[in-house]
């Protein structure tokens, strides 16, 4: 709102007591001499605001019970490795509220539509529940495992997987940028975590592990959907030299997907196989790294690639020349 230049002159106090109240505890969350940033950190209490906010902002379904969860009734062994790759998602939907918010800071400063950025806003929101869900599942799996097994919840800074994006002054540019990211995060990222998450809710005899699942899968539907209607919106905008920028940007993110999604099983050993998932023995919310892998190759053949294709990129030919190895 822009000033009165005609109303008086008046003092400014200090924040009142009511916006001071809870703030004894907002070192809680941060501490930069901890010698290992962990999940139970993450998550750690803040002040009774943030708190009220944060709830409201990521409890659209019903949250899980964790305290419910019995971890006397499952195998150490089976509580660990769940407790690893629950962890592991938490970190990695940590590096997408990273990697959101820097698409949001590109798609500012390049002035698209509001309606764009509200709905990435959506997706920033998702991130951080999930990155919770997952890094209390983890917990959850494994208790002891912040004392005795410290480097298990270990949460280093987030990377993201492409160059900063390019000044303001150069709008084409930031856009090339934005669409590559989209590209790699949603397009590619998003429509690839559907279906394991559906083949997670599939395996997992836990109800509160599945409860998670769930609520996690329902959201990568929405994100998906986004990357290919925000993909579709800003790739006619570019020229020719930026188009084939994103085109080799999807080349070496074929790649880098293939050797972080596969667990080392390659192509060859999967074709002409078939994967059968089913509910059997006690499962907290893991697939095996093949599993892993017969996931990603069906669904990069059957959705993603045609799916650029439809776009006007060369997916064959960006698999094709794909880094290996």
């Amino acid at each position: 709102m822009e000033p009165d230049v005609h109303e008086p002159e008046r003092a400014l106090s200090g924040p009142s007591r009511p916006a001071l109240e809870g703030l004894s505890h907002v070192t809680a969350a941060i501490d930069v001499d901890a010698p290992l940033v962990g999940a139970a950190r993450m998550i750690a209490p803040t002040t009774e605001r943030l708190a009220r906010i944060h709830r409201q902002q990521i409890e659209r379904d019903r949250w899980p019970d964790f305290a419910a969860f019995d971890p006397g009734r499952y195998e150490p062994a089976l509580r660990r490795d769940a407790a690893r790759q629950w962890g592991a998602r938490a970190r990695a939907e940590h590096g997408s509220v990273h990697q959101f918010s820097a698409v949001t800071r590109a798609l500012c400063e390049a002035r698209v539509g509001i309606e764009l950025l509200g709905a990435l806003s959506r997706l920033i929101t998702d991130e951080v529940r999930h990155v919770e869900l997952c890094a209390r599942m983890a917990l959850a799996c494994h208790p002891e495992g912040p004392q005795d097994d410290p480097q298990l919840f270990r949460w280093p800074v987030p990377r993201a997987p492409w160059p900063a994006a390019p000044g303001p002054d150069t709008q084409l540019d930031l856009l090339a940028w934005a669409a590559s990211a989209i590209l790699i995060a949603c397009c590619i990222g998003e429509t690839i975590s559907r279906p394991m998450l559906e083949g997670v809710v599939l395996v997992t005899t836990d109800p509160i592990a599945e409860a998670v699942s769930r609520q996690i899968l329902r959201d990568e539907h929405l994100h998906a959907a986004f990357g290919w209607d925000a993909l579709a919106l800003l790739l006619p905008a570019l020229d020719e030299p930026r188009r084939a920028h994103v085109q080799a940007t999807l080349t070496d993110a074929l790649g880098g997907f293939e050797d972080t999604a596969t667990g080392g099983h390659l192509i060859e050993s999967i074709a002409g196989r078939e994967l059968v998932l089913t509910r059997g023995a006690p499962n907290l919310g893991t697939l095996t790294s093949e599993q892993y892998a017969f996931i990603f190759y069906a669904t990069l053949e059957q959705e993603v690639l045609p799916a650029i294709e439809a776009l006007g990129l060369d997916a064959r030919r960006a698999w094709a020349e794909r880094p290996r190895g």
